[in-house]
C-alpha cells in the first residue's frame, strides 16, 4: 500500500529537524535549541562528515562522549589511530585545532573524551575495531554492548556498544 510508505506531515526526520535549526540559526544568528542547553553542562554540536575529517577539524575537542556509526566496513584508519591514544594529560585543553601545539600526528583529537558510543551494522568490522580499541593503548573498557534485531528474517544484528575510559579532564583535577 503506497499510502502507508509516505510520510504523514506530522512526522519528522532528523534531518528536517536539522534543517529547521539551520533556518532559525540563519534568521537569528544563533541555534533554535541554544536556549534549551544549560551553558553550564556544556554544549552539544552535530555534523555530517567523515569521522576523519570531523576529527581533524576539531569537532571531538573539549568532548566527554563520542558517538560514531560507521559504514559496514567500520571505523576508518585515522579514527581508530585517534582512539587508541592514551590521554595526553600535558595537550592543553582546547576547542580549535589552531590552537594545538606541534605537528599533527602528536595531537590527541579525542583527548579528553571518557565514553565511545559506537553503533554498527557489521559485526565483522565491529569486532575488527573492538580488539583495536581494547588492546590499544588508550585504556578502553567495553562497559556494554548489545544487538538488536531491526529487520526480522534476515541476519542483519545492529550493536551498540558502550566503552569507558579513565581519561580526560576530569581525572586531572
Amino acid at each position: 500500500n503506497k499510502s502507508s510508505r509516505k510520510k504523514k506531515k506530522s512526522e519528522k526526520t532528523l534531518e528536517d529537524v536539522m534543517q529547521e535549526m539551520m533556518l532559525e540559526e540563519g534568521n537569528s544568528g544563533r541555534a533554535a535549541s541554544e536556549s534549551s542547553i544549560d551553558p553550564r553542562k556544556g554544549k552539544v554540536s552535530y555534523k555530517v562528515a567523515s569521522a576523519a575529517k570531523a576529527l581533524y577539524e576539531g569537532q571531538a575537542l573539549g568532548a566527554d562522549v563520542l558517538i560514531v556509526d560507521p559504514p559496514r566496513k567500520g571505523l576508518e584508519e585515522d579514527v581508530l589511530v585517534q582512539l587508541c591514544k592514551p590521554h595526553n594529560p600535558n595537550q592543553d585543553y582546547t576547542e580549535d585545532p589552531v590552537l594545538l601545539q606541534g605537528p599533527r600526528y602528536k595531537s590527541n583529537f579525542v583527548n579528553d573524551a571518557h565514553t565511545l558510543i559506537y553503533v554498527s551494522c557489521g559485526f565483522d568490522a565491529f569486532a575488527r575495531d573492538c580488539d583495536r580499541l581494547l588492546k590499544g593503548n588508550a585504556g578502553w573498557r567495553l562497559q556494554s554492548a548489545t544487538g538488536y534485531v531491526l529487520f526480522p528474517g534476515s541476519n542483519h544484528v545492529e550493536t551498540i556498544a558502550i566503552f569507558k575510559r579513565r581519561a580526560g579532564r576530569q581525572d586531572i583535577f
